[in-house]
């Protein structure tokens, strides 16, 4: 069975450092890639999610949960050489459009955190994004349509599985 290849958005990391309510699916993640069964990672950008102490000395122990930190979109005044990548006008373009049209219909896009969450995965070539935020999950039937980017509730992937 090959390894799925897995984004974790940053809600799944605080829910588990939290230990709130969905922590128990967080684990199962975990569970997952301690046994050769996913490759969990998060996108660098997370370090501007959690910017503090104390949840922010967990992301210097991501390894502990078999959580592999990858590069995030490189941006100016936060680009880190040899880690981040560069963009894609492609998905640029497309984040915009899909931006426009939710202000269009009064709701709020995601932010600008968010789309980096989404367009770094999207550049490693991950198999799946999983994440809580309603406002990615909005965009997520656009994101797949558009750019095969799959987003899914951590919930939702793990069934499809039976688990």
């Amino acid at each position: 069975m090959e390894r799925s290849k897995i984004t974790l958005d940053t809600n799944l990391l605080l829910e588990y450092w939290k230990r709130q309510d969905r922590r128990v699916v967080v684990e199962r993640l975990i569970e997952m890639a301690r046994v050769g069964r996913a490759d969990l990672a998060v996108t660098a950008r997370i370090r501007q999610d959690v910017p503090a102490p104390p949840l922010a000395h967990q992301l210097d122990r991501l390894s502990e949960i078999e959580v592999l930190e990858t590069g995030a979109v490189a941006r100016i005044g936060l680009w880190v050489i040899g880690q981040d990548i560069l963009g894609d006008d492609r998905f640029e373009k497309i984040s915009a459009e899909i931006d426009e049209e939710l202000i269009r219909r009064g709701r709020r896009p995601p932010d600008w955190r968010d789309w980096d969450h989404l367009h770094a995965h999207c550049l490693s070539g991950r198999s799946v994004f999983l994440t809580w935020d309603e406002r990615i999950l909005e965009v997520a039937p656009e994101l797949y349509e558009r750019l095969g980017v799959v987003v899914q509730k951590p919930e939702t992937w793990l069934k499809a599985l039976g688990l």
